[in-house]
């Protein structure tokens, strides 16, 4: 065998071999290691991936429960309202509460017959209704409003809220013990206080006060009805515009709350000097402004009011002023209402927490 001969052209094309395969090693050993990283990246771009669907699930998970719940709440939320609404169509303004008997409210009943014209119920939905004309609210702002601001723990039985009027007749005379007012009328002594402050009240303000009428007996007001039906006559009115005139204005005996000793037929002498009497005009006089803006401060309400009568069963009498207490009757006095409303609202406001 030969000698092999390297000559220069062999050992450069070696060369040249040599560093053709140590490039090709490199780049391998490159592309390994840049497919490693890829890997990785991937791995934990997908693990982020999962993590992100895994909170999107929670997130939404949570969203739907915060939706449900929503919607239970509203739907339950709808529901109340909805009862809320339907009892102010069923409860009304009091009928014979002062019956103790299905007999005695079957006799109230005949009684108030005779009165069908004159007086009738309302329901606590209409009464919202009112207010809410009154005070440019929904129905349900009104009824939510009047609930809120309702005296709490009223007792309807106590002597402040008894009901007299033609659907609510007495049954028997009521008894009291009498305190006595300037000019020696006899009212009830319980609300002695009350009285006495209202009137020192309109004096510090400038007006005195005369009281007109106060308690009166049911015998009383049977001979009080006499007088006024035989002074109508007088007038020159015929027998039924009198009968009309004296239903309007006077109580029936049974049906008169002068009876309870808690209402005062009131006439500032600004109005008395002048040979004014009961009767509307007295409404213009100051001392007649005075109470309608003052007197439920001292527990007192303008019983009859204008625009009430059907309600009340009778026609605007400014003079006439009942006491309820002083939280019942700046509630009345603040959304214009009678004492039939306020019984009606507190009954609707007992039947709502039952």
């Amino acid at each position: 065998m030969s000698d092999i001969k390297f000559t220069r052209f062999h050992k450069i094309y070696l060369i040249v071999v040599l560093l053709f395969i140590l490039t090709i090693g490199i780049y391998d050993v490159r592309y390994k290691m840049t497919n490693q990283q890829d890997a990785g990246s991937s791995e934990s771009s997908g693990s982020q991936v999962v993590s992100s669907s895994s909170q999107s699930a929670v997130v939404s998970s949570s969203e739907s429960a915060e939706e449900s719940s929503d919607d239970a709440s509203a739907s339950s939320s709808a529901s109340e309202v909805e009862e809320m609404l339907a009892l102010a169509e069923t409860i009304t303004t009091p009928v014979a509460v002062n019956a103790t008997t299905d007999q005695a409210a079957a006799d109230m009943a005949t009684y108030s017959a005779d009165y069908a014209d004159d007086i009738q119920t309302y329901t606590v939905a209409e009464i919202a209704d009112s207010v809410a004309t009154t005070l440019g609210l929904t129905q349900e702002e009104a009824l939510n409003q009047l609930l809120a601001d309702l005296p709490t723990d009223v007792d309807l039985t106590a002597t402040q809220y008894q009901m007299v009027n033609k659907l609510n007749p007495l049954l028997t005379e009521p008894t009291m013990t009498f305190a006595y007012a300037g000019s020696g009328k006899p009212y009830n002594a319980e609300i002695e206080p009350a009285y006495t402050a209202l009137i020192d009240a309109a004096a510090q303000a400038g007006y005195t006060l005369a009281v007109i009428s106060a308690h009166r007996t049911i015998a009383y007001q049977a001979q009080n009805i006499q007088n006024g039906y035989n002074s109508y006559l007088g007038q020159g009115y015929s027998e039924a515009e009198a009968l009309e005139l004296t239903n309007s204005y006077y109580a029936p005996a049974e049906a008169s709350e002068h009876s309870t000793g808690l209402a005062f037929d009131l006439l500032g002498t600004e109005w008395t000097s002048v040979g004014g009497s009961l009767d509307d005009g007295y409404a213009s006089q100051p001392s007649a402004q005075w109470l309608a803006d003052n007197a439920q401060d001292y527990g007192f309400i303008l019983r009859y009011p204008e625009g009430k009568d059907q309600i009340t069963g009778y026609l605007f009498e400014p003079w006439h002023y009942r006491y309820v207490g002083v939280e019942a009757a700046q509630y009345i006095h603040q959304y214009d209402l009678t004492l039939e409303e306020f019984y009606a609202l507190v009954n609707f406001s007992d039947a709502l927490s039952q």
